[in-house]
């Protein structure tokens, strides 16, 4: 466990400026005494309750300084497990600014690091670590998927399925050590073998946990979703029609686009970055080569290809990513009296129809990945994937031993071992450096 100073820090946890309201939180031993000089209604305060009063202090300047409420939270019921006072003023940049100036004047009061107050509601004992790193997740949450993610991890949904596995490795431990204690005694006890059903079931649950991280880094990163085909297939008018604007070039001419134009949209609440491209083709134009390259690029990276033909272009197959879909979409088919029955989508730009289509059948691969969860839990970190493939690799360690019938000894020694991995996701046996990792990638005030 990291130690950390028994001092009293202070900061905004809310970004300056920003307007509204703003809350500067001070935790620590010395909160409460810091705090009230300053505040006019100092009498009233009761712990886990709002008081609204004025600050004033010379320190802050001649008169009322900005009216206030202050909120006392009594160490251990508070968030940090500390004596916590959190001032809600208004939420100018000078007034913020100045407030805490004037509170890490005391000598007790220093400023907060990264992730400091979530690092000492860890420490206490008041959050466990896959919450604390939910915290983070969900101020950078960019969407509702990743928000609803956030908030289930927030709310124990990792926890408790790591708590759930471990209770099951713990019982199996617990029949091992207790034949292990009475080993010299003529009592029949369990083979190892016994165990083998559990710890399948263990094995299937993480593999299962850990399929989900490739949604889990789309909640993070976005669906990439590049449109792509011959020139003047129609790549840029599908592109527009999408974004529902024209934020391409559309013109007749062949290869109008030469570089990757890509923007934001939200489909089932998932940010989708479609990616308009330049036309697939051998060409000897160095600016158009260029963009043919960043295409190609664009396929290796998408999640979704949407694969436009046309009417007047020429056919192209692609290769893609294991992980990447592909639509086909036959695009001007209002030019076509008698169009190809190999596609997925018809669409006419000029006349409208298929784009629905188009945009039900991209909603519908965003559905079918959201769908995987295992209890509502979704890796989204790289952190707990690295975890889980450790333990997933213990685990698959704990069911050789009891197949081959090792001595008990052999698969506790496993089991203890597993235990010690899945501890991690909450912090019950993470490394020093990797808390220090963790928390300071947090927003200072947090």
């Amino acid at each position: 466990m990291l130690p950390f100073d028994q001092d009293t820090i202070a900061a905004i946890s809310t970004p300056p400026g920003t307007g509204g309201l703003a809350v500067i939180r001070v935790s620590g031993p010395q909160s409460l005494q810091v705090v009230t000089p300053l505040f006019s209604a100092t009498e009233n305060l009761v712990p886990r309750h709002a008081t609204f009063g004025k600050l004033s202090h010379e320190k802050l300047g001649e008169g009322d300084f900005d009216d206030c409420v202050v909120t006392y939270f009594k160490g251990p019921n508070s968030a940090t497990g500390e004596d916590l006072v959190e001032i809600s003023i208004h939420g100018g940049a000078f007034l913020q600014q100045r407030l805490l100036e004037v509170l890490l004047q005391e000598p007790s009061v220093r400023p907060a690091g990264a992730g400091e107050f979530t690092l000492r509601s860890f420490l206490n004992g008041k959050t466990d670590l896959s919450r604390a790193e939910a915290v983070a997740d969900l101020i950078h949450a960019k969407d509702a998927a990743a928000h609803k993610n956030a908030r289930h991890q927030l709310g124990g949904g990792l926890m408790g399925l790591v708590s759930s596995i471990s209770e099951n490795l713990t019982h199996s431990l617990v029949l091992l050590e207790a034949e292990l204690d009475f080993s010299d005694q003529e009592i029949e006890f369990t083979p190892t073998e016994a165990l083998l059903p559990s710890l399948q079931e263990i094995k299937e649950t993480t593999l299962s946990l850990l399929d989900t991280y490739y949604y889990g880094r789309r909640l993070e990163e976005g669906f990439r979703v590049p449109i792509v085909g011959s020139p003047n297939s129609g790549k840029s008018s599908l592109f527009n029609q999408l974004l529902k604007q024209d934020r391409a070039i559309v013109t007749s001419q062949a290869g109008t686009t030469r570089d990757t134009i890509e923007k934001a949209i939200s489909i089932a609440g998932h940010t989708v970055v479609l990616v308009d491209t330049a036309g697939l083709r051998d060409t000897k134009d160095e600016a158009e080569l260029s963009g043919v390259d960043r295409s190609n690029e664009e396929i290796s990276r998408a999640d979704l290809v949407v694969l436009v033909h046309a009417p007047d272009t020429e056919n192209i197959s692609l290769s893609l990513p294991d992980d990447a879909q592909q639509i086909t979409v036959y695009n001007k088919v209002d030019l076509d009296t008698s169009p190809p029955k190999n596609k997925d989508i018809y669409t006419s730009c000029s006349t409208g129809s298929g784009l629905e289509s188009l945009h039900n059948a991209i909603y519908s691969h965003v559905i079918n990945i959201s769908s995987k969860n295992v209890q509502g839990v979704v890796l989204s970190n790289e952190r707990h994937r690295d975890v889980f493939n450790r333990f997933l690799e213990q685990v698959s360690a704990c069911i050789s031993a009891a197949g081959a019938s090792l001595g008990p000894e052999y698969v506790a020694s496993d089991l203890r071992l597993a235990l010690d991995i899945l501890g991690e996701i909450t912090g019950k046996t993470t490394p020093d450096d990797i808390l220090n990792q963790i928390f300071s990638g947090f927003c200072v005030g947090k």
